[in-house]
C-alpha cells in the first residue's frame, strides 16, 4: 500500500481518538478488524467501544503520530497518547493526573484498511503517571 493511501488511514484512526468520533473508524478499519485484546470483540464494534472507553476515562485526550513506516502490507505508527484521567483506566480509578506515554502499533492491512494491529504501550509509564505505582 502506498505511503498517501496509510497517511488517510491513519488520519481517520487519530481522528477517532481526537475527535472522539467512533464513525472515523468506518473509514480506515476492515469489518472484521481484529484487536490483540481479546477483551475487545472482533470487528469494527469491538474498536468503536474501545475508543469510547478510552474518549470517556481520559479529558483532552490526544494521540498523535510521531513516526510512520509503511512495508508491504505492514505499517508501523509511533504515536504518543496523552491526557488527563477522569475515569477508570485498566483498573486504575480516576486520578486527576495528566498522562503521556508512547506506543507503537503495528498494522496489517487488507482490502486497503487496518485488519488487525499489534501495540505495545508504555504502561509502566502510565501506571507511574496514573500514581497506581510509585514514580
Amino acid at each position: 500500500m502506498d505511503r498517501e493511501s496509510v497517511q488517510r488511514l491513519m488520519n481517520h484512526f487519530l481522528a477517532a481518538y481526537n475527535e472522539g468520533d467512533v464513525g472515523h473508524l468506518d473509514h480506515c478499519l476492515h469489518p472484521d478488524y481484529r484487536h490483540p485484546n481479546p477483551a475487545v470483540e472482533r470487528g469494527i464494534g469491538g474498536m468503536r467501544a474501545a475508543v469510547s472507553r478510552w474518549a470517556a476515562s481520559v479529558e483532552d485526550l490526544s494521540l498523535t503520530l510521531d513516526d510512520l513506516v509503511v512495508e508491504g502490507d505492514k505499517v508501523v505508527a509511533r504515536m504518543t497518547f496523552s491526557g488527563r484521567q477522569v475515569g477508570t483506566i485498566l483498573n486504575i480509578p480516576p486520578s486527576g493526573n495528566r498522562f503521556s506515554v508512547g506506543l507503537i502499533d503495528i498494522f496489517l492491512v487488507e482490502d486497503g484498511l487496518f485488519a488487525q494491529h499489534w501495540d505495545e504501550m508504555d504502561l509502566l509509564g502510565l501506571h507511574r503517571q496514573l500514581g497506581a505505582l510509585p514514580a
